[in-house]
């Protein structure tokens, strides 16, 4: 008797401290684990799990495409971009250009690089910025000393500007 008094003050005791988390209503779980999002990560489909790993401060980019948008089944796609994905493109691209590929002669290695996009200075974390540069879009580079662009940009401890132009939208 005592042992079912126990665990029925324990049954609801728990039941009470789990109820009292939530916000009352009743927390909506996929019962179909297909309709769960695609996570594209950087060109590569991965799990929930994988997510796990990825450090929040590495996402330069995400977005969301709906089922509908890109009939892809019964689920929404979630693209990410890591500020590594994001270096490593706009290297490819930049580094057709001999004065840059000398500046900067492999992705990541840009410290001394102050990044000036279509006129604008593109400070310490240029990845975001730059994550919309692409192939298509990508007009003109230039590399510039630090006593060309000190005049209008603040180049705190950095010898280079590199001035990029993107196409003009039609």
């Amino acid at each position: 008797m005592i042992k079912r008094l126990f665990l029925f003050l324990l049954l609801v005791t728990c039941g009470i401290q789990v109820y009292a988390q939530t916000s009352g209503r009743p927390v909506r779980r996929p019962s179909d684990p297909d309709r769960l999002p695609v996570y594209i990560v950087d060109s590569v489909q991965v799990t929930q799990a994988d997510l796990a790993e990825i450090n929040p401060n590495d996402i330069v980019s995400m977005w969301m495409r709906k089922k509908d948008q890109i009939g892809r089944g019964n689920t929404d796609t979630i693209f990410m971009e890591t500020k590594q994905f994001v270096r490593n493109r706009y290297w490819l691209i930049f580094s057709q250009n001999a004065a840059y590929r000398k500046v900067v002669p492999a992705p990541g290695e840009d410290g001394d690089v102050l990044y000036i996009l279509d006129g604008n200075a593109l400070g310490e974390n240029p990845e975001k910025a730059l994550a919309a540069v692409n192939m298509s879009n990508f007009d003109i580079i230039g590399v510039i000393d630090k006593s060309l662009f000190t005049q209008n940009h603040n180049p705190t401890g950095k010898k280079y500007g590199v001035v990029i132009t993107l196409k003009k939208k039609k």
